[in-house]
């Protein structure tokens, strides 16, 4: 979105007048690299200049290594330790031409960012059979991870020379931004596994977290409660019932399951500081600001404790099988930034968000329907089902509504309600549940009708609910052919439920690029000639009464209208329902044969 995406120009404001290929000329005639050649020099940038001119650049070097030391103390006893790291040099180069929208002057910035993550941990391990009956299996451990990320930006906001970007090439003077990052988590952790005669399974976990992003600077602990130990465990329990029992001979195989278990999780390094920025100077003294992040120095770890039940069953001899699984988990204590009213002096605040409840179904499906013992034909279908809902139980500091999100339309979590609900302005209509209310009919003929004004929708005086983006279910279909050395395959996704808000049809609405808007301008604006102009489908009010609407309006007046000048949303949702090819695979296993003299 904005002057430097090319989509966004392509799909709501580049007109088909436009000869594309003339683009290519980035400058004007004895103006090269200071002046760009296009066709709209009030807000929009030649599209070859934003590709082939202003480039985003990037190098990076990264080193992956670890080394393992393990020793047997026993036949059944084992210690590991390790030591991995992840470190990564990264630096990015940000060019903008002379006379770019945005950069009238062109711009250079540059970014080093370092980054680091090192591991290092202990495991010891058992693994013993009592007796014939009877294994038990057991760890215990402790890990150490370090993250650390060093950011440093120079910015040439305006260039002197056109076309060399060097930030000594500076017209202003540059801007500098530093941010360093360092993150510990301490852990120690157990497991431990019992079996019985291979068919009856006991597994159980726990760990203990000390994280350095929930503790307290030494300062501050006076001021806030301090929570940075969390411990989690786990607790799972299996049954493969056709060894237990004898079961009919259709089954081949049936196992059952069940476990319970908690997720612990902390938050960003450095969220109960509260630091201060630096701004532009004004002149020698360096100007300082608060960060725009009001601190809450009473964070809480967010846990997420699940329960699952499900049961795998095959029948006939393996060529049907289905697997079910139930789960629900409680997120509580979910750590996320909420907005805060700008009167504040500040913009966000981290808070524990209360009581997230998220459950659902999973189902799949393997079938066999063919297998050729004589030609070799054989097909496999896989089937796979899921659906899933999360809702609001409760939020924190007493709060029945959070903003999540919000520009044209707002995610919102409210108690009681989906996670995932979009609210936003939508079109006004007439009701007959308020007779206190805008728009009441009681006589019902006109409810549930858009409502206009001069031909023109009305909009809300309020948000109202227009949909969640969560899917209601999703679902996968895998067909697999293979025939002697050939081998067939298609993946088909499907999505059922849910809605997406469609920017690009608010904003191709204004440009009139976008298909929809052909209609009303069938021979231009002209309303006296037919074709042109629309007419809402709705009522308007004459003398407190509520008749069907009449007023045309040109094409270019509807469709700004339509989305009240980017304000309503109703009309620009879309059901995000689809059902795609997600893969095709075409194979030939080549014989052991054909290949044998080759270096394959």
């Amino acid at each position: 979105y904005g002057t430097e995406s090319i989509m966004y120009l392509f799909t709501s404001w580049f007109p088909r007048s436009v000869k594309l290929s003339d683009m290519k000329r980035l400058w004007q005639p004895g103006l090269e690299g200071i002046k760009q050649f296009g066709w709209n020099y009030n807000y929009h940038d030649n599209p070859y200049l934003t590709v082939y001119e202003n480039t985003n650049g990037q190098q990076v070097d990264r080193i992956l290594g670890n080394i393992t030391l393990k020793y047997d103390l026993a036949s059944w006893l084992s210690l590991q330790l390790r030591a991995a790291t992840d470190y990564a040099s990264e630096v990015r180069a940000y060019k903008r031409g002379f006379s770019t929208q945005r950069f009238p002057f062109g711009q250079y910035r540059e970014a080093r960012v370092i980054t680091e993550e090192r591991n290092t941990d202990f495991l010891l391990s058992a693994n013993k059979k009592i007796n014939s009956d009877f294994t038990v299996s057991g760890s215990l451990g402790g890990n150490q991870t370090r993250q650390k990320s060093d950011f440093n930006e120079v910015n040439a906001g305006q260039l002197n020379i056109p076309g060399i970007y060097k930030l000594t090439n500076n017209r202003v003077p540059v801007d500098v931004a530093q941010t360093v990052t360092e993150k510990r988590v301490n852990s120690l952790y157990g497991a431990a596994q019992v079996s019985y005669k291979n068919y009856l399974f006991l597994e159980l976990t726990g760990r203990n977290d000390w994280s350095s992003a929930l503790t307290l600077p030494a300062e501050l602990k006076a001021l806030g409660s301090e929570k940075n130990s969390f411990f989690y465990s786990s607790a799972a329990l299996s049954a493969v019932v056709s060894d237990m029992v004898k079961l009919p001979s259709i089954i081949s195989f049936a196992k059952v399951r069940g476990s319970v278990a908690q997720v612990g999780n902390d938050t960003d390094p450095f969220t109960f500081t509260q630091a201060y920025n630096p701004s532009t100077a004004f002149g020698t003294a360096q100007i300082y600001g608060e960060t725009d992040r009001l601190a809450n120095l009473s964070l809480k770890p967010e846990i997420s404790t699940a329960f699952e039940i499900g049961t795998e069953i095959k029948f006939l001899n393996n060529r049907v099988g289905l697997d079910l699984t139930f789960y629900q988990s409680n997120t509580k204590n979910q750590i996320i930034n909420i907005p805060l009213s700008q009167t504040s002096g500040y913009s966000t605040r981290s808070i524990n968000a209360g009581l997230i409840k998220n459950y659902g179904f999973e189902a799949m499906l393997n079938l066999v329907p063919v297998v050729g013992k004589k030609n070799g034909l054989r097909w496999t279908v896989d089937l796979n089902f899921s659906s899933n809902r999360s809702k609001v139980v409760e939020l924190s500091d007493g709060l029945s509504n959070l903003v999540m999100a919000s520009r044209s339309v707002s995610i919102e979590a409210r108690v009681g309600e989906r996670m995932g609900d979009m609210y936003g302005i939508g079109f006004a209509r007439v009701q007959n549940t308020n007779p206190n209310g805008a728009y009441y009919d009681g006589t019902g003929k006109f409810v549930g009708q858009m409502v206009f004004s001069n031909g023109r929708p009305v909009r809300t005086t309020e948000r109202i609910k227009l949909g969640n983006y969560n899917p209601d279910w999703l679902a996968g279909i895998n067909n697999t052919f293979t025939y002697k050395n050939f081998k067939l395959g298609f993946l088909f996704d499907v999505r059922m439920g849910g809605q997406v808000y469609s920017h690009t049809q608010t904003v191709g609405r204004e440009g009139g690029i976008i298909v929809e808007t052909l209609e009303g301008r069938a021979d231009g604006y002209d309303l006296t000639k037919p074709g042109n102009g629309v007419i809402g489908n709705g009522v308007m009010v004459v003398n407190g009464q509520f008749v069907p609407n009449d007023v045309k309006r040109t094409a270019r007046e509807w469709h700004t209208a339509y989305t009240g000048g980017r304000a309503i949303a109703e009309g620009v949702m879309y059901d995000a329902s689809f059902v795609k090819l997600r893969e095709l695979q075409i194979g030939f296993n080549f014989p052991t044969q054909v290949l044998k003299n080759t270096p394959f």
